[in-house]
């Protein structure tokens, strides 16, 4: 059995210590670097770390974080080891020295960091009675429930797929759906949890397309009556396929009745107002509004002009007039249009990079493209800011070294979450090391640009990975 690696939590405004403690420790240790005035206490987002290192020069900082440490229960029981300059004399932060909370004066070589982490480890083997690579009950149920939920989430998104291929019109409707839907709660205040429920029910909210008949999906002329009665039978037969899934409701009250309206006359039951479940309200909002905004066999996209009329119009009759209202907000914050399908050409791309200089030279090069939409980010954080906003982004170009959380840190944060988890990665950075290339594997990068590169090169990577993912 492979042994557990001890995770360790550096937050540190001076620099990442981490890999000077590493050579001292050997293997077996794992090291995460959180920025000082924005500090995360768990590692990706759920784990909590084994221990946290202090290494922050401000003593008010220090004492402050000390200080949100003890008073919040989750991480008040993890050990601490604060570093301080030596007759420094930091009264408010030694106020809370404990038997989890250590003092432990600062060294060119952290020899002293080091030693303290290895007897941290010792003392908690000897008191929890367990070898090295025993995990408790808990551990391994925290580790298989979160290989569920990711596992859950990948299939979710993967059968919405199956919809999509029956007409080129329907390539992105789900994921644009169920982004829309996502914003619509978070608008409504809807917390992440069910933030994420709705997201994955949108998702797959036309899966029983897949027994419609394709002369009927990809019609060009008007459906008979006949026809139209056939296509409506997709909630219904969606709704069958996922019986069976019963820990997020939400998924089924989306399928089977995103077609129902406020007044009554949807289909297929002819639901009305709050009868109709809330989730299958907004789906159905979201999903009208994207197939206003998409290019349909039958019609071109609307205008935004028109399909805020529609809104308008259809509140209180086809749409729930508080979903209309959040709707309308939604596309007057829309200044420039881009909540709408894009070309099965277009791509919108992250760049990340604290160096101004690439990140307009990358552009510079993408620009002459038209089928490329960029966004830019300065560091990690801001990368995971825009990722939490934007969430149809197709790929992302990251740097790796870069200050206060780099991109290793940043990718792992990206892995660790269900709606970013499967972005594709591709690493732009002069750091072409053996040890760094091996840590990117782990985490899952899609692809390896070396600084410098050439313009041909950097669109031909860019192109291959994109059309991989199609």
């Amino acid at each position: 059995m492979l042994q557990r690696s001890r995770k360790i939590l550096i937050i540190s405004d001076v620099e990442d210590i981490g890999q000077s403690i590493d050579k001292i420790l050997g293997p077996g240790y794992e090291f995460f670097l959180t920025p000082a005035d924005e500090p995360v206490f768990t590692i990706g987002g759920r784990t909590l770390p084994d221990v946290v290192v202090l290494d922050i020069a401000d003593p008010a900082l220090r004492a402050e974080i000390a200080r949100t440490m003890h008073n919040d229960e989750r991480v008040s029981a993890l050990t601490v080891i604060c570093l301080e300059n030596e007759g420094e004399n930091d009264e408010k932060t030694e106020s809370y020295a404990s038997d989890s909370f250590f003092i432990v004066f600062r060294s060119e070589d952290f020899h002293e960091v080091a030693e303290k982490i290895k007897s941290i480890f010792d003392e908690i083997s000897i008191s929890s009675g367990t070898t090295e690579d025993e995990k408790s009950d808990d551990e391994m149920f925290a580790e298989a429930q979160s290989c569920l939920n990711s596992m859950a989430y990948q299939l979710i998104k993967a059968v919405s797929l199956l919809a999509e291929v029956k007409d080129p019109c329907f390539r992105g409707h789900s994921r644009r759906s169920a982004s829309l839907a996502r914003e619509i709660l978070k608008r409504m205040g809807g917390t992440e949890e069910e933030q994420m429920k709705i997201y994955c029910a949108a998702l797959v909210h036309d899966i029983g397309m897949v027994a419609i008949p394709d002369y009927i999906v990809g019609k060009r002329a008007s459906l008979s009556e006949e026809e139209f009665n056939d296509l409506r039978q997709h909630t219904i037969i969606g709704s069958k396929i996922f019986k069976g899934v019963t820990q997020i409701p939400e998924i089924n009250q989306g399928i089977r009745w995103h077609h129902e309206r406020y007044d009554g006359t949807g289909y297929p039951d002819g639901l009305s107002g709050e009868d109709i479940p809330l989730a299958a309200r907004i789906i159905a909002a979201a999903d009208a509004y994207d197939s206003m905004t998409s290019e349909m066999v039958y019609r071109s996209s609307m205008q935004q002009q028109q399909v805020r009329e529609e809104f308008i119009k259809g509140s209180g009759t086809q749409f729930d007039p508080e979903i209309a209202k959040v709707i309308l907000s939604i596309i007057y914050d829309d200044k420039n249009f881009e909540r709408r399908q894009i070309s099965k050409n277009d791509w919108k791309i992250l760049l990340v990079d604290d160096d101004p200089m690439i990140l307009k030279m990358a552009e510079y090069i993408l620009s002459r493209y038209k089928q490329y939409k960029i966004l830019q980010a300065s560091s990690g954080r801001a990368a995971l800011k825009i990722l939490r906003e934007e969430t149809d982004i197709d790929l992302i170009l990251l740097d790796v070294e870069m200050p206060l959380m780099d991109g290793i840190e940043t990718l792992i944060r990206i892995r660790s979450d269900e709606l970013t988890r499967s972005l594709p990665v591709i690493f732009v950075t002069a750091d072409s090391s053996r040890e760094t290339l091996s840590k990117a594997l782990k985490f899952g990068i899609s692809g390896y640009i070396t600084k410098p590169f050439t313009p041909t090169f950097f669109v031909k990577k860019i192109n291959e990975i994109l059309n991989k993912n199609i």
